[in-house]
């Protein structure tokens, strides 16, 4: 009869129950193979107690798909469902074993809207792991008034569950680039994003080459085929994996850890100059570095004045401020591969020419990775996606005050880093 009840909901997009119906409260708690047959409310606890009996006498066995009538035993049972009119909800139900005339054994009956041995619903399990999305564990924990471990285990079988329904499919477009696990300590993870996706398809919990080039090794021919453009900074082990094991990828220097690069080059050249400077003029130009790494275009007026100051002061810092602008302004400019390499090429020589030895370092890893980093201007692919992720793992991290579990860390930033906002 519910067989038929269900079937007849679906074929409708709006139906009405009548109050005077007798089977309104079962239609309405939607649970195939069951029946209403009484409601109680505690106001006390403010919860709802479903009572229900099943709707058929017989059962599949689990060893041989015979069907059994005979009921081997009952024990009553209790489970949790999804809340009513802002009260929590029970279903309270026999759960039957039946013998199997065939296996000559009891089985237990197995339910479709329940799993063996839980005591919530799946239909409310999906809803717990959905409001866990874009918000703490702990305060779906207090919400719900439910364990907290009991949330936590089934947020992360629920996680698990989706990732192996879900798996990353293949990518044109990888971005690489790693995130602090503790600040200060010299400890980092490894993200790998999928670019056009807007997602995190993997984390690592080290940056080092063999780790990458293992879960290189994971993916199929086909997969390690289909990756066109990685995008990561400097960092020269991604480079060698990437080389490696994927070997249609074009590497692109992401150009915003090239400029970070620049600027820290231009802030060790600042303080170079400044350490020559007479006690007076090094009081007077305390402060500066903000003003010489920031794009001269986003300056205020006044700082621009403080800027022209300081350049009075001392022509080195002003010709400093040069370099860095002028090697902005490539990136800025619509060239080509082709265009951008002699104008790459004559900045290179006028850094080495100037004697501002703090840029030569940055140069020599300019002609090391000068390939990759000309690959920006083939289609201007960047990692900056990547740091916004980044910027959301730190969110997370944050929120839950740390994780002392690597492998919850990584569920948690994929399930959030989905690329689904």
């Amino acid at each position: 009869m519910l067989e038929s009840i269900s079937q007849e909901l679906e074929e409708q997009e709006i139906w009405h129950i009548r109050a005077d119906d007798p089977f309104a409260l079962t239609r309405v708690l939607n649970l195939p193979d069951m029946i209403v047959t009484g409601i109680e409310i505690e106001q006390t606890h403010q919860r709802v107690i479903v009572f229900c009996s099943h709707d058929f006498g017989v059962a599949l066995c689990s060893q041989c798909n015979t069907i059994s009538t005979k009921i081997h035993d009952y024990s009553r049972r209790c489970v949790r469902d999804m809340p009513w009119a802002a009260r929590s909800c029970y279903i309270e139900f026999n759960a039957r074993r039946f013998y199997c005339e065939k296996c000559k054994i009891p089985f237990r009956e197995e339910l479709q809207w329940l799993e063996r041995c839980s005591r919530l619903t799946k239909r409310y399990q999906q809803s717990l792991f959905l409001q866990c999305h874009r918000t703490t564990l702990q305060a779906v924990h207090k919400k719900e008034k439910l364990g907290y471990k009991t949330l936590e285990r089934l947020y992360y079988a629920q996680a698990q569950y989706q990732l192996r329904e879900n798996p990353p499919t293949a990518i044109r477009k990888l971005g690489i680039d790693e995130f602090a696990l503790k600040k200060g300590h010299n400890s980092f993870a490894l993200a790998l994003s999928d670019l056009e996706a807007g997602r995190i398809i993997c984390v690592l919990p080290d940056r080092k080459k063999e780790t990458l080039e293992a879960y290189f090794r994971t993916w199929s021919d086909l997969q390690r085929a289909h990756v066109t453009e990685a995008a990561m900074d400097l960092w020269e082990p991604y480079a060698q994996a990437v080389c490696a094991y994927l070997p249609n990828a074009k590497i692109v220097a992401d150009r915003f850890h090239v400029m970070k690069n620049l600027n820290d080059a231009v802030t060790s050249a600042r303080r170079e100059i400044q350490r020559h400077l007479p006690e007076e003029t090094k009081q007077t130009l305390k402060g500066c570095r903000w003003l010489l790494v920031r794009n001269h275009v986003d300056l205020s007026h006044a700082d621009k004045e403080k800027l022209e100051a300081m350049f009075r002061r001392s022509c080195s810092l002003q010709q400093l401020h040069g370099f860095k602008e002028d090697f902005r302004a490539l990136f800025e400019a619509d060239l080509t591969p082709q265009e951008a390499k002699p104008k790459l090429e004559a900045w290179m020589s006028r850094v080495e020419a100037s004697g501002l030895k703090a840029l030569f370092k940055f140069v020599v890893t300019l002609k090391n990775r000068l390939e990759h980093i000309l690959n920006y201007f083939h289609d201007r692919l960047t990692s900056g996606m990547v740091e916004g992720l980044n910027n959301k793992v730190k969110v997370i991290k944050r929120c839950a005050y740390g994780f002392g579990n690597f492998e919850h860390f990584m569920l948690r930033i994929l399930m959030e880093c989905d690329g689904s906002t």
